[in-house]
């Protein structure tokens, strides 16, 4: 009986050994297989990580190679415009520029010029004067043409800065054109016949007899100019004076000898004496004159269309600091809206996700990155809750 008992026993004792050896073997299983897991479950952890940073750094240089593309293309436009603006103002002022050195090259020749033009022009109205001697109608046709010729020496323009005006069907006063369309009148048919006289004269008598006459038929003329001034019809933007051309220098300054008032006499009737060497002066003044005014036109429309130029560039950087603004807001818009999909309870990314889940028929989806971040913000909000 003791025996069975025994044996009894130790059949228990043995069997609860190869019970716990048995339960033992499968802790140890168990333990290896949870290790597994856990060793699995970081590695996916660190997978998931490394594919967020990456997926980062990709939509990071993506939208940075996006925004630098599009500044690039910008600025490329922007300096296109700004050479296509730039471009037509620095013609003007090398045009300009180019204008005034002409200029000033015609004024030097003109000065040196103009002491030879003024002595041939009184030698040869001399010369042709004692000529025409006792032709009075001749003479005045000769200070027509002596007249003309300064004129054209002048560099003014027949046409355009100087015009003869008819009367009667005769070419009557030459008509300066001056800039903002003032006219300047000047007369040529002053008579020289008595200067001629003067030279032919044998004695004292008939040289002061001359004399008187010269000055009588200059005051004469002086006269008549005035009246012409008074009463024939002219716009009113001419000179409130005439100039009388007389051809011959010498014959001139014979007169003012012997009368020295008739200047004075001539300028109180509106009337101005002048010979070949003052009309050249005036007349290459007056040249000078329209250069000057054209170059002031010229000026003005450079200064014109560079305040245009000024005020498009100020347009040009208003706008371009509007377009910087628009691409900040539409970078702070693209941002707000990607949190919205991703982030807060039951987002809309997680929610698609579960829809997927559930079986939705779906070809196509969405960034892992995108879910990955979307999880971690839901998980984050739940421990915060808790």
């Amino acid at each position: 009986m003791f025996t069975q008992v025994l044996f009894g026993s130790g059949g228990l004792v043995l069997g609860a050994l190869i019970t716990f050896a048995v339960m033992a073997r499968k802790n140890a299983d168990l333990g290896t297989r949870l290790e597994l897991a856990e060793e699995r479950h970081n590695q996916e952890q660190d997978y998931l990580k490394r594919v967020e940073r990456q997926f980062e750094a990709a939509f990071h240089n993506l939208a940075q190679g996006i925004l630098d593309d599009k500044t690039q293309a910008m600025i490329n436009h922007n300096s296109k415009q700004m050479q296509n603006l730039l471009d037509p103002l620095r013609e003007h002022i090398k045009d300009f520029q180019s204008k005034v050195e002409i200029t000033h090259k015609e004024s030097m020749n003109k000065i040196s010029s103009l002491e030879q033009i003024s002595i041939s022009m009184s030698t040869e109205a001399q010369r042709l004067s004692s000529a025409l001697k006792g032709d009075v109608k001749k003479q005045g046709e000769w200070g027509k043409i002596v007249l003309d010729r300064v004129l054209e020496s002048s560099g003014l323009r027949k046409g355009l800065e100087f015009m003869h005006k008819e009367t009667d069907g005769k070419q009557g006063h030459v008509i300066i054109i001056l800039p903002e369309n003032r006219h300047l009148i000047i007369d040529s048919s002053v008579s020289v016949l008595a200067y001629d006289q003067f030279l032919d004269s044998s004695t004292p008598e008939e040289q002061k007899q001359a004399e008187q006459t010269l000055v009588q038929n200059f005051r004469n003329h002086i006269d008549t100019l005035g009246a012409v001034r008074q009463h024939e019809k002219l716009d009113n933007e001419s000179a409130d004076f005439i100039l009388m051309f007389i051809p011959v220098e010498p014959a001139y300054m014979l007169a003012l000898q012997t009368d020295p008032e008739l200047f004075q006499y001539a300028w109180q009737r509106k009337v101005i004496p002048i010979t070949a060497t003052t009309l050249m002066a005036t007349l290459w003044i007056i040249a000078n004159i329209w250069q000057q005014a054209r170059q002031t036109a010229n000026a003005l429309e450079i200064a014109e269309k560079g305040g245009a130029l000024y005020d498009q560039f100020v347009g040009f950087v208003s706008s371009l600091r509007e377009v910087g603004h628009h691409l900040k807001l539409s970078q702070g818009a693209y941002n707000s809206a990607l949190n919205r999909l991703k982030t807060g309870p039951g987002n809309l990314i997680n929610r698609a996700e579960d829809l997927r889940s559930l079986g939705v028929g779906a070809t196509k989806s969405l960034d892992p990155r995108l879910i990955f971040e979307a999880e971690q913000e839901e998980q984050t909000i739940q421990r915060h809750e808790e």
